[in-house]
């Protein structure tokens, strides 16, 4: 079993090398380690979400880690499943804004209703690092920078919903 590190020192964390998980407990703590594997990630990153959770991601350090991965890589791959998407589509989410423009990149779907009643949420980054919240209404939350068997059965998860979801229409821009 390897190692939980409750104070970790984060700057040495590193994508795709760091094994150890780290236990977290408040909404700061999720959003500084979800924008650190943002800024790690090179291809993909994958985030189930119940409301696109603006204490986490709704951030312009956030922001700009996802703009970073979509306009540096052609092949970027980046998709939110949200369960319920009214409350950021009402209150001017800016991830919004940037996956309005950066289309090609940025895909943000609303979760299929068979999978509604769904409790955790996650943030998996270029297949190896996870953030893993059991009860999407808390905090609680297990990281770790490389855990490929673990996102590896998320994204089997994550696949399975995506495939089953459609594109969220409040989310796109009418033109007029």
């Amino acid at each position: 079993m390897e190692d939980i590190i409750e104070k970790p020192v984060w700057q040495d964390l590193q994508l795709g090398q760091s094994h150890d998980d780290i236990v977290i407990d408040s909404s700061e703590d999720n959003r500084i380690l979800s924008t650190k594997l943002a800024n790690q990630a090179m291809y993909q990153l994958d985030v189930f979400t119940h409301n696109l959770d603006a204490r986490i991601y709704d951030h312009a350090d956030f922001i700009e880690a996802v703009r970073s991965i979509a306009v540096h890589n052609e092949r970027a791959k980046i998709r939110f499943l949200v369960i319920e998407p009214d409350f950021a589509t009402k209150h001017g989410h800016r991830l919004i804004e940037l996956a309005r423009r950066l289309t090609s990149s940025i895909e943000i779907r609303r979760v299929h209703p068979d999978y509604a009643a769904y409790s955790e949420c996650y943030l998996l980054a270029d297949r190896r690092g996870v953030i893993q919240r059991k009860l999407a209404s808390r905090y609680e939350a297990i990281v770790n920078f490389n855990n490929p068997a673990l996102a590896s059965e998320l994204s089997g998860h994550f696949k399975e919903v995506w495939e089953r979801s459609q594109p969220e229409t409040n989310f796109k821009r009418l033109y007029i």
